[in-house]
């Protein structure tokens, strides 16, 4: 599985365009997320965090309109897999797996109209967010799911607004905003965690 993971992630990276973001808190940098654009409905993403270790997320999602359909994701540390997640979502029931080398646990979320809000700077279900906006909408963390001291946290209601050029996510009383330029995202700020994540580099994108 994850070697196959693995082949489609480099092909992706090869068909697909990209933007380049940097990940700061505060002024210090930690690390980059690289945004493929495959197609309008596939999404890779690979964000990696130098922070002691250096952590590695990659990500491939297939949308289906403004809601994912397959949605794939690997954690490394230091270049050594450690868990990964798979999502299927048919507009009524997503089916959520999380798999480890020694284990594998399964969690199904019956939601219609379910987006993924990830908390990896996966920045491909914030495109798809803006570019389906809604006042209201339903959410799902995938990796709070499948930690017990977090689970009650990963599925809940959001809202979304929008003021000039930038939108604003709530969800439990954090917020997130996205700063939009043309057809791209320019910026995301965590104002919690100063986490700051800024377009650096762009190829057709």
């Amino acid at each position: 599985m994850r070697k196959l993971v693995f082949f489609i992630l480099i092909f992706l990276a090869i068909v697909s365009f990209s933007a380049v973001y940097s990940i700061k808190i505060n002024d210090t940098p930690i690390g980059t997320t690289v945004l493929n654009e495959v197609t309008e409905d596939v999404y890779n993403v690979v964000t990696t965090i130098e922070y002691g270790a250096v952590y590695t997320i990659e990500s491939t999602t297939t949308y289906d309109g403004e809601y994912f359909k397959n949605y794939v994701v690997s954690f490394s540390v230091d270049g050594s897999f450690t868990s990964m997640i798979t999502g299927k979502y048919d507009g009524n029931t997503a089916k959520f797996v999380f798999e480890t080398s020694y284990s594998s646990n399964t969690i199904n979320i019956s939601r219609k109209n379910l987006v993924i809000l990830d908390n990896n700077f996966i920045l491909s279900h914030f495109i798809k967010i803006i570019e389906y906006p809604s006042p209201l909408f339903e959410m799902v963390i995938p990796q709070l799911l499948f930690n017990p001291s977090k689970t009650e946290y990963a599925v809940g209601e959001a809202s979304l607004k929008k003021i000039n050029n930038r939108f604003e996510i709530e969800y439990q009383n954090e917020k997130i905003y996205i700063t939009v330029e043309g057809n791209r995202i320019n910026k995301i700020e965590y104002p919690t965690s100063s986490i700051v994540v800024e377009l650096v580099d762009s190829e057709n994108f």
